[in-house]
């Protein structure tokens, strides 16, 4: 017994990623001691991937790597004034992918995405003409311009890159160490939910002392890959175990926030990955499935009980959409339909053009007398940029939508076209993951051929066949 676990742990793939998970927990109990620690992280998660890329120049998935792990780490890195700009994340990921695509390029058909840069261009000089006096041009343009930036820039990388399945999990699991880094120190931060949690509203006390919103979405996605990797699990059962003990505590703290956007998020992509995962496996992968999904959906319901006790039953009523007294809120989405009218009135007064990026927080300012910024990124593109921030939507929907009719066997494009559509619907691209994660779903994921057919020597044909799907990467 002893010989097969200590061969089992000796697998080169399984140690580093085991250690890694080790090291995340301890750092992230380190950080919550010594806060200034944050700084130091950020600046090693730099040099790490720097130096990383370019010793290893002909592996071109690094530069993903890099990506990833910066894009799940942002929010931390904000959490704990880690960083030294507030849009870090995302010069991080535009700066990998152009070096990503200086040592390996990219595909042509790609410069579909330069098009849509193209076509939100306009409305920097709408904004140059027409800004007030007192704005800052150069702020306003690259705080609003920095989401659509990381995001062409990670889809030119990532469109049509081919990449192995167990490459592509290794990169998701590269997103999972940092989130768990994070839920480590919101745990420490407040450990009584009893004691932040003190109305329906979105909680800046379970969050770390963060925006909730934005929390949220990180653990979302920590969740989501979690429950990925319960299905599709590790072949070391020491990283499957932490791996899955962390889903748990991950999700409690996603509720615990009240801000629902990303826990509905994960959700949501769970299950369009659960329907084409059953759609495509083989009898015998899905009743090894529905039995770990019955299992899911208990440890949910104890998750789910577990959170309400902790928080006095305020979970609860933020989900049913009531205040702390019983009574309805009203408005389901906390007055982002009211902003959202607002920027559709701005687009019908100024449809061409738009009223120009950054723009239309003033301009609601003066018609409705709101100054909330947007969470809408549909519409704020509609109401900044007018007609050309349609034709901007409509590329952004139609390219993954025509490489999903030509791969409909890839598992993770249409999951990871929810996070970015339902991302921008609630918290807009005011992190850097909508746009990475957008990219990421362009990748084309090759999974193994059957061996009989490798034999016969016809191993490209059999490349995404439904019964290729594997259970331990």
């Amino acid at each position: 017994m002893q010989r097969r676990l200590t061969k089992r742990l000796k697998r080169p793939t399984e140690i580093p990623y085991l250690n890694a998970l080790i090291f995340h927990v301890v750092l992230g109990f380190a950080i919550y001691l010594v806060k200034s620690l944050a700084t130091l992280y950020f600046l090693g998660i730099l040099v790490y991937f720097i130096f990383k890329i370019l010793r290893n120049a002909k592996d071109k998935y690094v530069v993903l790597e890099a990506a990833a792990y910066i894009t799940a780490a942002e929010v931390f890195l904000r959490m704990t004034d880690g960083a030294f700009l507030h849009e870090t994340g995302k010069y991080s990921v535009i700066v990998f992918m152009l070096l990503g695509m200086f040592l390996h390029g990219f595909k042509r058909k790609a410069l579909i995405f330069v098009v849509y840069l193209a076509l939100l261009l306009p409305a920097v000089y709408v904004t140059y003409v027409d800004l007030p006096f007192g704005m800052n041009f150069r702020k306003n343009i690259l705080f609003n311009f920095s989401g659509p930036l990381s995001l062409a820039a990670s889809a030119l990388f990532c469109y049509d890159l081919k990449i192995k399945l167990s490459r592509f999990l290794k990169i998701l699991d590269l997103m999972l160490l940092p989130i768990i880094l994070m839920t480590v120190y919101i745990i420490f931060y407040a450990p009584d939910l009893s004691k932040v949690v003190t109305n329906a509203d979105a909680s800046f006390g379970a969050s770390g002392g963060f925006g909730p919103n934005q929390v949220s979405t990180a653990l979302g996605i920590g969740l989501f890959i979690g429950l990925v990797r319960f299905i599709m699990p590790h072949k070391n059962k020491l990283v499957q175990l932490i791996v899955l003990g962390s889903i748990p505590l991950i999700a409690m703290r996603a509720l615990a926030t009240l801000s629902r956007g990303g826990v509905f998020t994960a959700l949501l992509m769970f299950i369009a990955f659960l329907g084409i995962y059953f759609w495509y496996a083989p009898i015998k992968l899905k009743s090894k499935s529905f039995v770990k999904l019955a299992l899911i959906v208990g440890v949910g319901i104890v998750v789910w009980t577990a959170t309400v006790v902790s928080t006095g039953g305020l979970v609860a009523k933020k989900y049913a959409n009531e205040q702390v007294s019983g009574e309805s809120r009203g408005d389901v989405t906390t007055g982002r339909v009211e902003i959202a009218n607002a920027e559709f009135e701005i687009f019908s007064d100024q449809p061409f053009l738009g009223s120009g990026v950054g723009m239309s927080k003033v301009a609601r300012l003066e018609l409705v007398g709101d100054k909330a910024a947007s969470h809408n990124e549909i519409t704020r593109m509609i109401s900044e940029h007018g007609l050309l921030g349609i034709i901007a939507l409509l590329l952004l929907l139609l390219v993954p939508a025509f490489k999903f009719l030509k791969q409909p066997k890839n598992l993770f494009i249409i999951p990871l076209i929810v996070f970015w559509g339902a991302t921008i619907n609630h918290s807009a691209m005011r992190i850097a993951a909508p746009g990475f994660i957008y990219g990421l779903a362009l990748i084309s994921i090759q999974y193994k051929a059957k061996r009989s057919n490798i034999k016969k020597g016809i191993k490209k044909k059999s490349l995404n066949k439904p019964n290729t799907i594997v259970t331990h990467v």
